[in-house]
């Protein structure tokens, strides 16, 4: 075995075991968004359609994919479907960290006598990055739209060498829509960039047309299918979140973008030494280059996320880490031509690479989903007490019994019982009223209007206040410590509840 190929098994050892360091951390379960798909694909699974409520033609997912892939899992009852959710995830980010290094190859051009010491540098920073690891085992459907992604971006690049690389980016072009809303945006920007250099792709016009044809096909069945199911084009999720409030987006957003940057800005830091003037003119680095720089565009746009946890930049990390690498492998062509000596400038660049993996982990680990989500926030404890409080309300109340939740996945997913989302991502009037507040994810809400539905319970706060609550309602938890919620839970008082 060489010597890179040992260098790639000890990056995905390491890897393995960081992400169960983190899943062991999150008590081995997934964040409370998955949730909100499981719940689709359960009642797929179980004849009621792909619905959140049964009767209700919401569509309160970006992931149909994912939904979709995970929905069998979800009918096996000795074992969680986070289980197979997270180990799936794992190993497609396995993959995802193998397609960087595979795509990362392809730019060695003049630096190719670095080649051996440093090639690997973009799939070791993706394998110590906290957000890769954590929405590895988080989940949700980013692994593998980060693997249409790539794979999408390796297909491009080596187009010309055999036709099924058509075939391959075709089809990964129609999953990754699939997989995400944003894959429309991303047929784009393939297609703008192919028409830039159609005098480098063989047959252009043919291969241009071909793509066109078959990605129209395409959406015709797969849009076609969502009117026709939900009556709408757009997922109910675009209004929940307020994607249209530009301004309040372009505060939250930038936030987002800043919080990112920042904790990898050492190795961020040297995309600022590409020789941009001939990366333009570069087929492969101006793909990467304008695909990064629209995608953040887009990400700032839309306003970023409400979680800590870096999840929309997964998608594009490794991209920025190949970025980062090829302008770290100039600065060191440059040292080398300066100090005339090349061993010495090797060895530079293997203690500056040694410095920058040390501080993204470091960096990483201490600021983002380690540090927040599982330390400060505590939210490991919070989720799985919202597992045990939708389990306690599936054995203890009448099915027939309405809740509405803040937390929108794990106690609805165990619960089973009709539910009312308060933030509108599953709820079309809530979705579709005004923006309230500065959050991205949680601008919208309604306390009056859930109230005007006497749910008997009303767990976590979305919103509103206690003294939003009307007198019919009273604070309650589950008797047994072991179902007790962490979260607030109000109920109807006995006198006025419809379900006795």
């Amino acid at each position: 075995m060489s010597k890179q190929r040992k260098y790639f098994v000890f990056i995905l050892v390491f890897f393995i075991l960081y992400c169960f360091f983190l899943s062991w951390s999150f008590l081995f379960q997934n964040v409370d968004d998955a949730y909100i798909s499981y719940r689709y694909g359960k009642n797929l699974m179980e004849g009621k359609g792909l619905v959140y409520n049964q009767g209700e033609y919401v569509e309160g997912y970006t992931n149909f994919l994912w939904t979709i892939i995970t929905a069998p899992f979800t009918q096996i009852k000795s074992v969680d479907v986070s289980i197979f959710s997270s180990t799936l995830g794992l190993l497609i980010s396995m993959a995802n960290i193998l397609m960087v290094a595979l795509i990362a190859k392809m730019f060695s051009g003049n630096l190719i006598r670095y080649l051996k010491y440093l090639i690997l540098l973009p799939a070791l920073f993706m394998a110590l990055d906290d957000s890769i690891a954590f929405w590895a085992i988080g989940g949700m459907e980013f692994p593998l739209y980060t693997l249409f992604i790539l794979g999408i971006t390796y297909s491009y690049f080596r187009i010309n060498d055999s036709k099924k690389y058509l075939f391959y980016m075709i089809a990964l072009l129609m999953l990754c829509t699939l997989s995400r809303p944003e894959g429309n945006m991303i047929i784009v920007i393939t297609l703008a960039h192919m028409f830039l250099f159609r005098k480098r792709i063989n047959d252009f016009w043919k291969v241009f047309f071909t793509i066109v044809i078959a990605y129209a096909l395409f959406c015709v069945a797969y849009y076609g299918f969502k009117y026709i199911f939900y009556g709408q084009l757009i997922p109910n999720t675009f209004y929940a979140k307020g994607v249209t409030d530009f301004k309040m987006n372009l505060v939250l957003g930038t936030k987002y973008l800043a919080l990112c940057v920042g904790t990898r800005i050492y190795i961020f830091i040297f995309i600022l030494f590409i020789p941009f003037k001939k990366a333009f003119t570069d087929k492969k680095q101006s793909y990467l280059v304008g695909f990064v720089v629209i995608y953040i565009s887009y990400i700032v746009a839309v306003g970023g996320d409400w979680m800590i946890a870096n999840r929309f930049f997964v998608p594009i990390i490794p991209m920025l880490y190949i970025l980062s690498v090829i302008g770290f492998l100039n600065v060191i062509s440059k040292i080398s031509d300066y100090l005339k000596n090349e061993s010495k400038a090797i060895r530079i660049a293997r203690i500056t690479a040694s410095v920058m993996a040390i501080a993204l982990f470091i960096s990483t680990l201490s600021l983002l989903e380690y540090k927040q989500l599982i330390i400060k926030d505590n939210n490991a404890r919070y989720e799985m007490q919202w597992s045990m409080f939708g389990k306690w309300l599936n054995m203890n109340v009448d099915p027939n019994t309405i809740i509405a939740v803040g937390p929108a996945g794990k106690i609805p997913y165990y619960s089973e019982l009709y539910t009312i989302d308060m933030w509108g991502l599953n709820n079309d009037y809530i979705a579709k009223t005004d923006s309230k507040r500065l959050q991205a994810g949680h601008k919208k809400f309604d306390i009056e209007y859930v109230l005007s539905l006497d749910p008997e319970y009303i767990i976590g706060y979305a919103g509103f206040t206690d003294e939003d609550i009307s007198e019919k309602y009273e604070k309650f938890n589950a008797p047994e410590d072991k179902y007790k919620c962490d979260d607030v839970v109000f109920r109807l008082k006995p006198e006025f509840r419809k379900v006795k």
